[in-house]
């Protein structure tokens, strides 16, 4: 019989289930559970050489931008007051809006103690509560706004009462961006349930970021003047939760002792209800893990796609990976953002007379999309088995992808290659940029088949949202897509230079020789992809679903 605690392999459980305890029991718990999520994020890092290299490039560029912010808000220290509550204030409530909407955008992006993987443990919610608080801290955003916040008391060293404020405000600070992030987090639980909702939101928000510079550039145009106006705004944002705390110090050093007050308690009063309406939001995420129910099987109604299509390997691969681009918010996000991009390229042409930028809308759609179908081995996740266990070839796996990619990208790509001669005429330009479009979409196609078949990356997991950040994601793996997106722009350039040089001489025949090289050149690197990376598929088959069956 093996001894109290200890399981029979032989081992201790990492975190035993105990009954909920309160006093020391509590904190021995919340110690855990922090402990559980910083053990987490070493393992991350150390899991493998190139992990690290990427999380060590990563750290360098955050400690760089890190110290850009604690040196300006050291050198704010010697303004006036007036101007370092205006730039504190301002900045503080941006500050505290993005831990809030994070949440939104991410899709609970901090998944280490999810309520729903903690449901099954005899947790009480308050320790729960603490146990998420403390462990917000314990990683890159924590801990980059805690050595701000330090740092923004050196701003108010020119007056000692605002000092002693400013360290007096700290911990209300931090607490107002924990427990607001927290309780949009835990709303989001029930919200991540309707699966539809999650991906409206989710594809909202993307095309929101995707627009936020021409709105942002449009704003700054027209507010060129409003420098002025800065410190009335502040001065509205300071009586508002989101920025009352940061104005405490500046109230203190100029002796206004009720508007200090009246500013503290009302921040004190924000923590309070965002702490109680976190931990009621709290109570029903756990409760909703553990009594959710699953829908019922429905009726067979055939297997749709599936069954208009050739019994061949290839076009069930198609037929599956189509249905991706339709109801899979990772894949359609992706469409989403294409007119957007048209959008902002026609936006900044305007603004800047760069009409080039708007005629390579046709490559540039061509490109991203192709881009997409890298990923579609991590997409697949642990789905990807269904290749693996019926044994289907690599190369009508590789083929059934592209086939797909090119149903939805054809039209998208020659909408925009034909939308600017539209709008702006230049057709001699048509036949040159048609060919760059080919070559950018079908080489494209065939540089994706081989990334996908021989490199995966974490990405949100099948049902989740396109911007949640998973587990192991590292700096490494954006520089591996980058690395990618560069080499399909690199294989654009035998058209794109031809298509340069009849701008520049006036001569169609370059356009046509660029439509030549388009045609000819995109099918064999297309062609070569699928070959190749249906060799490496075949290899590595096993290796991929063990890779992909990590990524949670």
């Amino acid at each position: 019989m093996a001894a109290p605690g200890v399981n029979r392999a032989g081992t201790v459980p990492p975190l035993a289930p105990a009954p909920a305890v309160h006093g020391a029991g509590s904190a021995v718990l919340v110690g855990r559970l922090v402990g559980l999520k910083a053990r987490i994020l070493l393992n991350t890092v150390t899991r493998s050489t190139w992990v690290l290299v990427g999380t060590i490039l990563g750290a360098a560029y955050f400690l760089f931008v890190l110290a850009f912010a604690v040196l300006g808000l050291v050198l704010l220290g010697g303004q006036d007051l007036s101007l370092v509550r205006t730039v504190l204030v301002l900045a503080g409530g941006g500050t505290t809006l993005a831990w809030w909407l994070l949440p939104v955008l991410a899709s609970r992006a901090d998944a280490t103690l999810d309520p729903a993987r903690l449901a099954l443990f005899p947790l009480g919610v308050g320790q729960v509560q603490w146990g998420q608080a403390v462990g917000a801290l314990v990683g890159v955003p924590g801990a980059l706004t805690t050595v701000a916040l330090i740092a923004s008391v050196s701003s108010w060293r020119s007056s000692v009462p605002a000092v002693v404020a400013a360290v007096f405000c700290l911990p209300l600070a931090l607490a107002l961006v924990v427990s607001g992030s927290r309780l949009v987090t835990a709303l989001a639980v029930g919200l991540g349930r309707r699966r539809r909702a999650t991906e409206v939101l989710s594809l909202v928000a993307l095309l929101g970021l995707v627009l936020m510079g021409p709105l942002l550039a449009g704003a700054m145009n027209g507010l060129e003047g409003t420098w002025d106006r800065l410190p009335e705004w502040a001065a509205a944002l300071a009586w508002t939760p989101v920025g009352a705390v940061w104005a405490v110090p500046a109230d203190v050093a100029a002796g206004r002792w009720p508007e200090a007050a009246a500013r503290t308690a009302l921040t004190v009063a924000s923590v309070a209800v965002l702490v109680l309406c976190w931990r009621v939001a709290q109570a029903r995420a756990l409760t909703s893990a553990t009594t959710e129910r699953r829908a019922g099987p429905r009726a067979d109604a055939g297997a749709g796609l599936f069954d208009r299509i050739p019994e061949r390997p290839w076009a069930a691969v198609a037929a599956r990976c189509l249905l991706y681009w339709v109801r899979d918010p990772r894949y359609s996000g992706a469409l989403v953002v294409v007119p957007a991009i048209a959008a902002v390229v026609w936006f900044s042409s305007a603004q800047d007379g760069m009409d080039f930028l708007f005629y390579a809308l046709g490559p540039m759609f061509a490109a991203l999309l192709a881009y997409q179908i890298s990923g579609d081995v991590s997409f697949d996740n642990t789905a990807v088995s269904l290749h693996v266990l019926t044994g289907v070839r690599g190369l009508h796996d590789r083929l059934g992808r592209v086939l797909a990619l090119l149903v939805v990208a054809v039209p998208l790509s020659a909408i925009g290659l034909l939308l600017p001669f539209v709008l702006q005429g230049r057709w001699e330009l048509l036949p040159g940029l048609a060919g760059a479009t080919v070559l950018a979409l079908l080489g494209g196609a065939g540089l994706a088949s081989v990334m996908s078949a021989r490199y995966t990356y974490p990405v949100a997991a099948p049902g989740q949202s396109p911007f949640k950040t998973p587990q192991g994601f590292t700096v490494l793996n954006v520089l591996v897509q980058f690395v990618a997106l560069g080499l399909i722009v690199l294989l654009v350039l035998p058209a794109a230079v031809l298509v340069l040089i009849q701008v520049f001489t006036g001569d169609p025949s370059w356009g046509w020789t660029a439509l030549g090289t388009g045609v000819v050149l995109g099918p064999l690197v297309c062609w070569g992809g699928i070959v190749l990376g249906g060799r490496w598929y075949d290899r590595r088959a096993p290796e991929l679903l063990q890779e992909v069956a990590q990524y949670r």
